[in-house]
């Protein structure tokens, strides 16, 4: 029982943590000085367990809603286009095909993510540019050490960034982002345990075909490497090897922007399979 709350516990922490994730068009840099909110809802829907590759028998159903909150402010620092912001959350996480196992369903707030972005290159002329950012989570979301599901990680998180995007014709931007994920240790793990993860490295890549002004449709592919978990010093061999896709469509309005996702996993070699990934936003400024 305790190493399969063990394993949903970590397939449902690959759901919620800390992902950098970012947006068609979103490296181009602000312009000017104002202040920004989005609001997102995210759903995913994990299926088949893997472990080193193979699919594992299994009949869990694990499923995530959240609404996600963000309020940002664009601004300069020595001239440079700067923005910052800060995310928070609000999730329901629940594990269906379990009934006789306790404590895998969560309501709760989520960790608070504050992130700062600079941009040392902005050629507008060209639509070329190179940015950079710095991310600090902090484990203020609802966390019971006697719960295997939680809406917060009871850790801290920092991680660094570097992305670039450019016009590559009239109608076509292409995009490309490296990240770092630092992860410090939950010693209160399912109990009085001790769960440590390495390094999480991500990249990112995608097209975005602008119709015009107003509509544009995006796509684009991630891989995930690192993460191994170490439980009370012992080496548990789930590195992080994932493959996933989205796909993405967005109109920009006088009283905002509006965003529709899709996506999933094409592999997994560690975890459940996420297999469908949807998100709708709004974001506006004011």
């Amino acid at each position: 029982k305790f190493k399969l709350l063990y394993v949903i516990t970590l397939a449902m922490m690959s759901n919620i943590t800390f992902a950098i994730d970012l947006q068609p068009g979103e490296i181009k840099a602000p312009s000017g000085r104002f202040n920004a909110a989005q609001i997102s809802y995210l759903y995913v829907e994990k299926g088949d367990k893997y472990t080193h590759g193979t699919k594992t028998p299994n009949n869990s159903n694990i499923n995530q809603n959240a609404m996600l909150f963000r309020l940002g402010h664009a601004f300069e620092i020595n001239q440079m286009p700067a923005y910052i912001y800060a995310q928070s959350s609000y999730n329901h996480m629940e594990n269906k095909n379990l009934p006789n196992i306790p404590d895998t369903d969560s309501n709760g707030i989520g960790d608070t993510t504050i992130a700062l972005a600079l941009w040392p290159y902005a050629n507008r002329a060209k639509d070329e540019y190179f940015g950079m950012a710095g991310y600090l989570s902090l484990p203020t979301g609802d966390y019971d050490k006697n719960r295997a599901i939680n809406s917060g990680l009871n850790i801290y998180q920092t991680a660094l960034q570097a992305g670039y995007q450019t016009k590559l014709t009239n109608n076509i931007n292409w995009m490309t982002a490296l990240d770092t994920i630092l992860s410090s240790n939950n010693n209160q793990y399912l109990g009085n345990n001790k769960l440590e993860k390495d390094l999480i490295y991500n990249f990112q890549t995608g097209f975005q075909y602008v119709f015009n002004p107003t509509y544009s449709v995006s796509a684009s592919y991630f891989y995930t490497i690192g993460g191994e978990s170490t439980f009370n010093g012992q080496d548990m061999g789930d590195i992080n090897k994932i493959h996933r896709y989205q796909l993405t469509g967005q109109a920009n309005y006088a009283f905002g922007r509006l965003t529709v996702q899709y996506g999933s996993e094409l592999a997994n070699e560690n975890s459940y399979i996420e297999d469908h990934r949807l998100v709708t936003r709004y974001s506006f400024r004011f």
